[in-house]
């Protein structure tokens, strides 16, 4: 696999370059991840400034993994960016509004679900804004999560069960 995983950032040699082909391939992806993530549009985007930031400064760490995807990489510092802005805002007593009509472009029934799984506890709502929002897999979520196939599996299963509920 190319350290960049994209055939058209392949023969970038520049770390900004490689970051601005990401960016492109994958910046709405992030965004959308984090304002789900976080309930906020603006946190969202200072969340999204932030992981790119982030894998510009360590992308030498993203060099030496050979089994693991830029967008599973990215994904991976999003999350933890947003937990970190989940922290910062509970030690704050702040809490995340949630201003995702932007993003919710559906009826009623739909809008429901995605604030339900914005109400699941984090452990489980990570598991379902990768897998199904971001449409990787099993294997990329567990990745992506530091976590096994099996604890993905188990985090979907029971996630799905306090969604019917």
């Amino acid at each position: 696999m190319e350290p960049t995983g994209n055939a058209a950032c392949a023969d970038i040699d520049s770390r900004e370059s490689v970051l601005s082909c990401w960016y492109d391939a994958y910046g709405t992806d992030v965004l959308r991840l984090c304002c789900f993530y976080l309930g906020s549009r603006a946190d969202a985007e200072d969340a999204t400034q932030e992981t790119f930031l982030k894998a510009w400064k360590h992308m030498d760490r993203f060099q030496g993994r050979n089994q693991c995807t830029p967008k599973t990489w990215l994904m991976k510092i999003a999350c933890n960016t947003c937990r970190d802005h989940l922290r910062r805002a509970f030690r704050k007593h702040e809490v995340p509004k949630a201003d995702l009509s932007s993003l919710i472009q559906t009826d009623s029934d739909d809008r429901e679900l995605i604030l339900d799984v914005m109400n699941l506890p984090e452990k489980y709502r990570a598991v379902i804004l990768l897998f199904y929002l971001q449409s990787m897999t099993v294997r990329e979520t567990a990745r992506a999560l530091h976590i096994s196939p099996s604890t993905v599996s188990r985090r979907l299963e029971t996630a799905r069960g306090l969604l019917r509920n």
